[in-house]
């Protein structure tokens, strides 16, 4: 078979190419994340390598071959991974999953006719940073690591300016919303995992319930993203920067939180859309949420999407206090997927992949 002519394509090679192309794609996605949990697994090194390398292979025969570059220097990083002179570790995950996600949208863009999301005087330089990851000293590797992330991650979110969200998606101002408003700035700087963070899910919040057609109103929905952690703020430090596992006591201190943006809302009269909302948002699809272990059928709508861009955004932003690079968006978007059915809706995590990625692989 020779190689596609993009002038003239040939729509069933492409069509045969994409496919395969996709699920050695999502295998190695996979992969990825079954590493993080497991970074010691030589098998599960040497299966990403295999997929890597078959993407790559697969490329260079459909004429692609320069879209990999990325790919290769992913090779180089896994060959030592494999051999153990380096360690595997979620920084250095970040780094192979942008760089492949990269290239899926450089062949999304060749195949489509799109103009390619990087310039091809951005590539070169950042391969050869990816690919000194093999060889640099543990101590020049952090730094390394950083300067990859940056490179490749063009898709770090901007928090959401006060007020925006009334604007953008039709929400009439009214004393009650701007009273919680204006307890955000407050309640964000109790800890500094928090930071902007209100905002940031109250946008994607209200972007996945337009996707479906506002099911939920807007007006109630704000009101719950603004509140349903409102008595977080009020358990002590300690407990919330806690490493490890809970005590069962503390378990129960912590779940007493949803109680106090509960019992405000509904003696407010009219937010007890809000406060359903607030209540439900840590139960779960297989009913082993909590307060009230609900199943599915149980829990609102609104519940549902607060679970999720509450799940998102602590995945994306996980190491605000610690100085280190903003998860990748993809990374966030695979685990939502890898608990949809279970911890989230099925129905409202399709709406989140086309409001997180309107052109998601997931």
């Amino acid at each position: 078979m020779p190689p596609l002519d993009f002038a003239n394509p040939d729509q069933e090679m492409v069509s045969d190419f994409f496919a395969d192309f996709e699920e050695a794609y999502q295998a190695a996605e996979r992969l990825l994340l079954k590493l993080e949990r497991s970074p010691q697994d030589t098998a599960l090194l040497a299966d990403l390598f295999r997929r890597v390398h078959t993407i790559k292979g697969n490329l260079i025969y459909i004429g692609l071959a320069d879209i990999c570059p990325l790919l290769q220097s992913v090779e180089d990083v896994l060959e030592p991974l494999r051999q153990g002179k380096i360690a595997y570790d979620d920084l250095l995950s970040d780094v192979i999953l942008l760089a492949m996600d990269n290239t899926h949208k450089l062949v999304d863009s060749r195949l489509h006719g799109q103009p390619a999301p990087m310039a091809d005087d951005q590539i070169p330089p950042i391969c050869a940073a990816i690919s000194k990851l093999a060889d640099c000293t543990a101590e020049q590797r952090p730094k390394l690591i950083h300067h990859c992330i940056a490179a490749l991650n063009s898709e770090i979110e901007t928090p959401l300016e006060a007020g925006h969200e009334f604007s953008d998606f039709g929400i009439d101002p009214n004393q009650d919303l701007n009273f919680f408003s204006q307890l955000l700035p407050a309640i964000d700087q109790r800890s500094p995992y928090w930071q902007g963070r209100t905002r940031r899910i109250a946008q994607l919040a209200l972007n996945m319930n337009r996707a479906a057609n506002n099911p939920i109103d807007p007006s109630q929905l704000l009101a719950a993203v603004y509140m349903h952690d409102f008595g977080m703020a009020f358990l002590p430090l300690s407990l919330l920067h806690k490493p490890g596992t809970y005590t069962e006591g503390e378990r129960e201190q912590v779940r007493a939180h949803l109680h106090i943006a509960v019992d405000l809302l509904r003696t407010m009269g009219t937010w007890d859309d809000a406060a359903e909302m607030v209540a439900q948002h840590h139960e779960t699809m297989n009913g082993t949420g909590y307060p009230d272990r609900l199943n599915e059928s149980q829990i609102c709508d609104g519940a549902k999407i607060i679970a999720i861009v509450d799940a998102f955004d602590a995945c994306v932003n996980s190491r605000a206090h610690v100085n280190l690079p903003q998860r990748p968006l993809i990374r966030a978007i695979l685990e939502i997927n890898r608990y949809a059915g279970s911890q989230f809706s099925q129905y409202w995590v399709d709406v989140f992949n086309t409001v997180a990625r309107p052109n998601n692989r997931t």
